[in-house]
């Protein structure tokens, strides 16, 4: 059963928008709640900021996560250029996959599409 908390609790209010194609976050402070804060991030050849970042992950040889969003896009495709991306998996539009709960729970990086 849920116990209620003080509004007064809180330092941080966070939202998080975990999209098919990208993603973004917000949040605000106690002390100022109408002051939404949404960071944005760096594409491309840091030359483009945006609210959102593309929903993507990178996962190293040694299926470790790596790095999420434009990082994953620009680092896999460093690693593509210099042919060194055959061991590395690169994950996109996975999002739908994980509103299956018995897909969840059987799911491997081997049920994914790797790029």
């Amino acid at each position: 059963m849920a116990t209620a908390v003080p509004n007064n609790s809180f330092l941080v209010v966070t939202a998080i928008d975990f999209g098919t194609a990208y993603s973004g976050y917000g949040f605000s402070f106690r002390d100022d709640p109408m002051k939404v804060q949404t960071p944005g991030w760096i594409a491309g050849t840091n030359t483009l900021i945006s609210y959102k970042t593309p929903t993507c992950v990178l996962v190293n040889p040694e299926k470790k996560f790596d790095s999420f969003g434009y990082d994953a896009e620009n680092k896999y495709y460093r690693l593509a250029q210099e042919g060194l991306h055959h061991d590395w998996m690169f994950f996109k539009r996975f999002k739908m996959i994980l509103h299956n709960p018995q897909v969840v729970y059987r799911l491997s990086y081997k049920d994914l599409v790797v790029i």
